[in-house]
């Protein structure tokens, strides 16, 4: 299997875990943040198949990382602002978990096809991708503090941490 029907693999199950894990989440805010890790994994998967079927086409590649940290910065925003919250329950914590280390495993594995590409083109896509995929390290980490004590959430270092990102 090359690198393009792993990585479209890869992406289409993130994308999965995300739209199931929106499907059984009640909360708006931790909703929306799924469904927009489910669109970027699209969006990665989308990249992988033209990388594999057009591969002239990736130079007008466009990723969408900047916009879905300004949007997930919004979210953020807005969850920091209810601190009524009760923490969650140990199911949503197990969730985000996994959601971290599926974002974990797809860091190492653009971290590695990074590396080994030769293609300056094609190595500068791949390292957009990893910068994407470790924001969304980031962005669960924030999540998972803010699941265990939502009203300590504003003033978590993790949230001024994640503000303070800029689009790459």
């Amino acid at each position: 299997m090359d690198i393009a029907d792993f990585a479209m693999k890869m992406e289409r199950d993130g994308k999965a875990y995300y739209e199931k894990q929106a499907s059984l989440t009640a909360d708006p805010e931790l909703k929306k943040i799924l469904l927009t890790l489910a669109e970027e994994e699209e969006n990665h998967y989308r990249f992988f198949r033209t990388m594999k079927e057009n591969p002239d086409d990736l130079v007008d590649a466009k990723l969408t990382g900047p916009d879905t940290l300004k949007h997930v910065k919004n979210i953020f925003e807005e969850m920091a602002r209810q601190s009524d919250k009760a923490a969650f329950g140990a199911d949503a914590i197990s969730a985000w978990k996994e959601a971290r280390l599926i974002e974990e495993k797809s860091v190492a594995f653009y971290l590695k096809q990074a590396e080994v590409e030769n293609d300056p083109t094609r190595k500068a896509l791949l390292e957009q991708i990893l910068e994407e995929e470790r924001n969304h390290v980031l962005m669960i980490d924030g999540i998972l503090i803010f699941l265990k004590q939502p009203a300590a959430f504003a003033d978590s270092a993790q949230f001024k941490n994640f503000l303070s990102l800029e689009g790459r």
